[in-house]
């Protein structure tokens, strides 16, 4: 079940992913960029995905972001935030997420207000969720979710554990 926790203060959360957006790389599958059109940056642990995904220390986490994320995680066995930057026509195909990453995502949307035609459809077991600017979802990444394609910008920032042993 997708668990809708509240919203962030998006002037906040959209001045971060922007000071962020020199960092960013194109997405990569087996240590190639994809043609996906997305960029990320890791933050602690991050995963270079493929056939044999292998985990490196991203982006350090400082404090403030630590205790922020700790709060919404509710507690603090995360290890690894994920953030993600959609251009206009990006989607990200139905999926589950690999045996590397435990189950929980918490998931920030950063997207434009939606009279601007920035909500998201969230594809997630079977249903279509429409999420808001700086909205916090909870969902289970072993169950069938994804993106549709995209109307305008849109940044993503998941608080993840990965699974080390």
């Amino acid at each position: 079940m997708l668990n809708r926790i509240g919203f962030v203060d998006k002037n906040k959360v959209w001045d971060f992913v922007k000071s962020q957006e020199y960092l960013l790389e194109a997405e990569r599958w087996n240590k190639k960029p994809n043609v996906s059109g997305r960029k990320c940056l890791w933050f602690g642990l991050g995963v270079e995905l493929g056939l044999k995904s292998s985990i490196f220390e991203g982006i350090k986490i400082d404090n403030g972001l630590k205790q922020k994320c700790d709060y919404l995680w509710g507690g603090n066995d995360w290890n690894s935030i994920l953030l993600y930057k959609y251009q206009a026509g990006c989607e990200l195909k139905n999926h589950v997420d690999r045996d590397i990453f435990d189950s929980k995502v918490i998931l920030i949307n950063i997207s434009e207000d939606s009279l601007l035609g920035g909500n998201v459809e969230f594809f997630y077991d079977g249903n279509i969720e429409i999420l808001s600017n700086g909205e916090v979802i909870e969902f289970n990444s072993k169950i069938s979710h994804g993106i549709k394609k995209l109307k305008s910008e849109r940044w993503s920032l998941s608080i993840r554990k990965i699974l080390t042993s």
